[in-house]
Formats: structure tokens, C-alpha cells, sequence
């Protein structure tokens, strides 16, 4: 699925390796690092992140999540969307990583699934029906793009 995937807004994936019980992936180098990072522990970053970098920063992501929602033969949910999946690199550009957990949507399957993402991040609905569906991933966005906005939080 990773191998395939091609949008600007999507980490790229360069290699990869199934060598016995090991497992490699060597994604794009991404300079600044995660979204958190960049909006809680360097206040220099912090504070180059003005108003518009903060709003193209979610533009960015919102492209990457789309792709993956509408663009993909199936769609994928991510299902871990949060500031810690959210790379950037020296010129502020924006990649969503991380798809530990990401689910394609099959649309003849029911779409269950007993693994979630970040408590924080998690739809509430979720919760409850444990049915997995873009809108998860929606929600997720929300919250990011909320602390974004408002300058991060201190929990990880």
C-alpha cells in the first residue's frame, strides 16, 4: 500500500526491507520534524510559525488526507492522525507519516476494528461502534488542526 501511494502530502516511502522478524522502512528525511515538536519544544519554531504557516500547515494536511480518503483505489483511513504524524520539513512543508495503524475501506468488508489510535485524538463514535470510517480520521484532523491553531499542547 505504502509503495503506492504518490501525493505531495503523503510521506514518501524510498525503500523497505522483510528480512526474517526485522522490518525496515527508510522514508523521506523530514528536517523539522513532527508538527508537536515544532508547536511545543523549540519556542524559535513556535515562533516563526505565524498565522498563514499555521493555515498552510492544516492546508497540507488536508490534502494528504483527502488523497488518502478519495483518491486511492481503496480509500485508506490513517486511523492516528495527530501532531506527532504530522512532518515537516525545513521549508514548512507538510506530510502525514505514520501508517501503523492506517485500514483500507473495503467497502464489502463491516469495517471493524479492535486497534485505535491516540486516546486524544479518537472520535467518539469509535468508541462505541468500533466501526472504522473516514470520518474517524476527520475527527482526528479536528483536533489537530485546533491545537494547530491555538499553539499545540504539552502532552504527548
Amino acid at each position: 500500500m505504502l509503495s503506492q501511494i504518490r501525493h505531495r502530502n503523503i510521506v514518501k516511502l524510498h525503500r523497505f526491507c522483510f528480512h526474517h522478524r526485522c522490518m525496515c522502512f527508510v522514508y523521506e528525511y523530514m528536517e523539522r520534524g513532527s508538527l508537536f515538536y515544532a508547536l511545543n519544544m523549540d519556542d524559535e519554531e513556535a515562533k516563526e510559525l505565524s498565522w498563514s504557516k499555521r493555515v498552510v500547515i492544516i492546508s497540507g494536511t488536508t490534502n494528504g488526507l483527502s488523497y488518502m480518503h478519495h483518491d486511492c483505489f481503496l480509500p485508506i483511513v490513517h486511523k492516528d492522525v495527530t501532531n506527532n504524524n504530522i512532518l515537516l520539513n525545513s521549508e514548512l512543508h507538510v506530510v502525514v507519516s505514520d501508517f501503523g495503524t492506517a485500514r483500507l475501506l473495503d467497502p464489502d468488508s463491516s469495517n471493524q476494528t479492535l486497534q485505535v489510535g491516540t486516546y486524544r485524538y479518537l472520535a467518539q463514535e469509535l468508541a462505541h461502534t468500533m466501526t472504522v470510517t473516514e470520518k474517524c480520521d476527520v475527527y482526528s484532523f479536528g483536533v489537530v488542526a485546533l491545537e494547530t491553531l491555538m499553539g499545540g499542547t504539552q502532552e504527548s
